[in-house]
């Protein structure tokens, strides 16, 4: 019993090995240039990606390496670039490796200045129509529909505009929340998303 046992653990261990594998950490180390040390964010123009769920990451990433998704060219410190020239020379297999590395670590609130009374405006709004899909006041991640809360008010305004405007495959129910809202309506869900430190 002891040898099947063994065998078994052996065998576990290699099949978890052979399918989970580990981000490459010069690509880590890419990454964490622009969105934070272990995806922990200081950047206005970078989300967090610490915590977020690997389905969220990976579909990201994905969607930048098809260019489905905007790719402006940003500087944040001493990098320039795109998602897209970033993401375009990585398998999937890396790709799912380095959502899977960023979803183990811990999201943290950026602490950031925002518009009180948009913020309060922006709750209705995300309680009217947010609310359902991103649970917690968008702070959980396993919903799958990212976290929100907490991440920086340039990069919420930034992304919602895209949303709202179409430029990033979304399904039905997104579609539905955004497009009716206004320039204002964007910038108090932004706000109300960034107060959530």
């Amino acid at each position: 019993m002891t040898r099947f046992l063994q065998a078994g653990c052996l065998l576990f261990a290699l099949v978890s090995t052979a399918c989970f594998g580990a981000a490459d950490p010069k690509v880590i180390a890419t990454c964490d240039a622009c969105h934070g040390t272990n995806g922990v964010t200081s950047s206005q123009e970078a989300p967090s990606l610490a915590g977020v769920s690997t389905p969220v990451t990976s579909g990201s990433l994905k969607g930048y390496k098809t260019k489905a998704r905007p790719c402006p060219d940003v500087t944040i410190g001493t990098t320039k670039g795109d998602m897209c020239a970033k993401a375009k020379d990585l398998s999937d297999s890396a790709i799912n490796d380095l959502a899977d590395h960023y979803s183990k670590q811990k999201f943290a609130p950026m602490k950031q200045p925002f518009d009180a009374g948009k913020a309060a405006s922006g709750k209705a709004l995300f309680d009217k129509g947010c609310k359902k899909c991103h649970s917690s006041g968008g702070k959980d991640p396993a919903d799958d529909a990212g976290i929100l809360a907490g991440q920086p008010l340039g990069w919420l305004k930034t992304s919602l505009n895209w949303f709202r405007k179409g430029e990033i495959e979304q399904d039905k129910k997104m579609k539905d929340a955004l497009a009716p809202l206004s320039d204002g309506d964007i910038e108090a869900l932004a706000n109300y998303l960034a107060s959530q430190q």
